[in-house]
């Protein structure tokens, strides 16, 4: 037993320069790491670190790589990391369907493990298979749908179809598939794949009128002028069955809140100056817009707007419009742009107190469909009391053809 015990000292005495001298003489010859790890003299790090720098650019190489994650994975079989390593060195190798192999045991073992999921998609699509790739993204991003600018950004890049990308990569919630044509939107995808993306969501009742008002805004930067109405009457227009047909105008009367974007109108809340929907004094219908000022500065008032999409012809704007108390020789009234800085157009200005009083004119456009701003507005005042108050109420806004 003495002498058992000497000997066995002895080589754990050596093992450690065992390794070192396996470590050394690997990096000299690839070719024996395996058959020197199988002694256990080398440890799974120096396994993975090897076949990680073997450049695979030959068969000797890529066999050798093959030949050491074989030896990681018969050590832990278990692993899905493990078999994603070695089904990665098998496709570098040009086995195809062992590689395959390997990553379907790895999603078996690793169900829930997103880097599995994310190797497991780029094999497909070295492979050529969008589909199962897309498939395996959307799995990933149920797991972690905080991935999802990675995952929108690797759709992009890699000119995946924007229909199977919604289909089978994007999970079926309401968020993402409205985060991923926002990503589409402001990374300034073509037109086409845009309009694909959110016919799919409209198809698939997963847009609103928010996502309607981000997508008719890029359709006006884009000066597809007349498909943004024609889509803003689809979505958000159920709201106003007058809009188009005759009014130019969306939400005219005030009678919802408005969306803040595509077609309806947008406000600012200046300093000093406070803008909403009274339900307590209309023209018409059941609310207005209320402006009220606090007396507190010589303001330049443009902060209530809306865009309009007017084709050629003859028009007639007209407005409600009551004041309370609206001081300065600067009054409240309307003005109307266009995008191309052709046009400039202003009504009579209202101060002091009035009942609902009609402010319009008449204009006449030609050339190409247009897209209007109409802004509600107030000067600066030139005199010494120059600070305005008082309030102001707007309702009955139309654009029709004359």
């Amino acid at each position: 037993m003495k002498k058992i015990a000497v000997a066995l000292g002895a080589v754990l005495a050596l093992l450690p320069n065992i390794r070192y001298l396996a470590d050394l003489r690997y990096r000299l010859d690839p070719a024996l790491e395996r058959s020197v790890c199988r002694s256990l003299a080398c440890s799974d790090r120096l396994l993975l670190d090897a076949a990680d720098r073997l450049p695979r650019t030959d068969n000797q190489s890529a066999a050798f790589a093959v030949a050491n994650l074989q030896e990681a994975l018969r050590r832990n079989a278990a692993s899905p990391d493990r078999w994603c390593d070695l089904g990665e060195a098998l496709l570098d190798a040009g086995r195809v369907q062992e590689a395959q192999y390997c990553f379907t045991r790895a999603v078996e073992l690793g169900p829930e493990s997103p880097p599995v999921f994310w190797r497991t998609s780029q094999f497909y699509e070295r492979i050529q298979e969008p589909r199962r790739s897309h498939e395996y993204m959307g799995q990933m991003l149920e797991l972690v749908p905080e991935y999802k600018e990675l995952v929108f950004s690797t759709y992009l890049s890699g000119r995946s179809d924007v229909l199977d990308s919604l289909e089978h990569g994007i999970p079926r919630d309401r968020r993402l598939p409205q985060d991923y044509l926002r990503y589409l939107l402001a990374h300034d995808a073509g037109l086409g794949d845009v309009r694909k993306a959110w016919d799919w969501l409209r198809g698939h009742s997963l847009a609103d009128d928010t996502l309607a008002g981000d997508y008719v805004d890029f359709l006006s930067k884009k000066r597809e002028y007349s498909l943004a109405a024609e889509t803003w009457k689809s979505s958000a227009g159920r709201q106003d069955d007058t809009y188009l047909n005759p009014n130019l105008v969306f939400n005219g009367g005030f009678e919802s809140e408005p969306l803040q974007a595509g077609l309806d109108w947008r406000f600012a809340q200046p300093s000093g100056v406070q803008i909403g929907r009274d339900f307590t004094v209309a023209f018409s219908g059941s609310s207005s817009l209320q402006i009220a000022f606090a007396g507190d500065s010589n303001i330049d008032f443009n902060s209530v707007t809306q865009d309009v999409v007017a084709p050629p012809g003859r028009y007639h704007f007209k407005a409600l419009v009551r004041t309370s108390e609206l001081t300065t020789d600067e009054g409240i009234g309307f003005r109307i742009v266009d995008s191309s800085g052709g046009l400039t157009l202003q009504t009579t200005r209202l101060r002091g107190t009035h009942d609902w009083t009609p402010v319009d004119l008449d204009f006449s456009l030609s050339g190409p469909v247009r897209l209007l701003r109409i802004l509600v507005v107030r000067q600066p005042s030139g005199k010494f009391d120059n600070k305005i108050s008082g309030k102001v109420w707007i309702d009955g806004v139309s654009l029709v053809r004359s």
